[in-house]
Formats: structure tokens, sequence, C-alpha cells
């Protein structure tokens, strides 16, 4: 009789170091990364799902730090596909903020990286130089606009690392929001009645609907800014 066993779990077979490409390699990481899953991109993990010898990969990148500021970047050029410039400044400035952290979201291991190093790749400077572009939209000189870019973009880095790592935690963070609830309801609130009060509130907010209404903070004191003349030259 023949072998019933079924093809899908069979042990993917090795590919030749020769035919990987650092393309396939970084696909490969994205698979991974996607969800919620914990320590996936190790290289023993990323050579078995290539069905190459972890060893291999030393032929494309130089370690895994290269590996994952590659991966970073190409994330975030992932987020700047389709992307166009409009009329207005505040649209074009909350698309980029918002294209960036979903792209990054889809891949939370990614993201928590992203939040802490500068890839020094094409995918970045695109992101760089689009900002920098709707800020001079705006009518921002040149080294007002990188301050303003850096607090944008750090803003959002910052925020989408934060992000990542709740949806890292699961299930976890949902039990520290009822723990907090739970915790603060246990406290006099004569002793602290605007915390009491506020707790159930606080805690209901959404991670993305924080965000947003933190983004658009942002951006409204970014507006009192221009108004107030910043953005012209001081000489």
């Amino acid at each position: 009789m023949g072998n019933n066993t079924d093809n899908a779990s069979a042990p993917k077979p090795r590919r030749r170091a020769q035919g990987l490409n650092r393309e396939n390699i970084l696909e490969a990481c994205l698979h991974l990364a996607a969800g919620t899953a914990t320590d996936t991109l190790s290289f023993r993990k990323i050579g078995k799902e290539l069905g190459a010898d972890p060893t291999a990969l030393y032929r494309h990148f130089a370690d895994k730090d290269e590996l994952l500021l590659a991966l970073a970047d190409q994330v975030l050029d992932m987020g700047m596909e389709g992307y166009e410039q409009g009329p207005f400044w505040e649209l074009s400035l909350e698309e980029l903020l918002l294209r960036a952290r979903a792209s990054f979201l889809r891949y939370p291991s990614v993201a928590t990286l992203a939040a802490l190093r500068v890839t020094r790749q094409e995918g970045e400077m695109k992101f760089v130089e689009a900002m920098l572009a709707v800020l001079k939209l705006a009518g921002f000189e040149l080294r007002e606009a990188a301050l303003i870019h850096r607090a944008c973009a750090d803003f959002m880095l910052a925020w989408t690392g934060f992000s990542a790592g709740l949806l890292l935690l699961g299930e976890k963070s949902t039990e520290d929001d009822r723990a907090w609830v739970a915790s603060y309801a246990k406290v006099p609130r004569a002793d602290y009645p605007l915390a009491v009060a506020s707790v159930g509130v606080m805690a209901e907010v959404q991670d993305d609907e924080n965000y947003r209404f933190a983004m658009g903070l942002l951006i409204d004191g970014i507006t009192v800014r221009l108004g107030k003349g910043s953005g012209k030259s001081r000489g």
C-alpha cells in the first residue's frame, strides 16, 4: 500500500543556499512576524520557514540586527504604497501617521524593534521625505519642519511600539484594565474623587481611539504654531 501520510505535515525540503535571496528571506520573516506570536524571528525559525539551513542566512545578512532593520524598513515601505500628497497638509500628515502605524501593527514584533531604531534605508527615506514635503506645503521653513517631523515620527513610533506590546500581551492587557478599575474601586472616593470617578472611562478607551485622539492634539498644536508665525525664518 502507498504511504498515506499527509504531505502538508511533512517537513519542508531544505533549499539550497544559492536559491535564497534577500527578498524571499524577508518574505518568510513577514509571514512569521504576522500576528501576535512572540520570539518568531530567530534564525532557527526563519531557516525552518524557508526549509533552509539557518547558517545560509548569513550569506545575505551579516547578522540578525541587519536582517531586522531591513525587515522594519520593508514594513514601513509597505505602508507608503499608494500614498499621494493631497492639497491639505493636515490630512496628508494624518494619513502618513496612520499608514505607518497600520503597517507596523500588522507585524507587532517588528513594530517593537522599529520604535527604537532608524533603518537608514529606502522605506524610511520615503517616509521622511514625504513628511517634510507635507510640512513644506504647510509653510514651515526647513529647520522648523525637521523639528516637527522628528516630534511626529517619534510620536508615531513610540505609540506604535507601545501598541504592539499590548498586542503581544494579548489577554493579559485586558486583564490589566480590569484590575485597574477594580483596584480604584477599593480606594476611598473622598481621597481621590477625580481618579475614582474617571477610571472607568479611561479604561474603556481603546488603543487606536486613543492614538487618533492624541494625533489630533498633536496636529492641532502644529496648526497653532504655524498660525503664530513660527514657520517663518527667524534670521
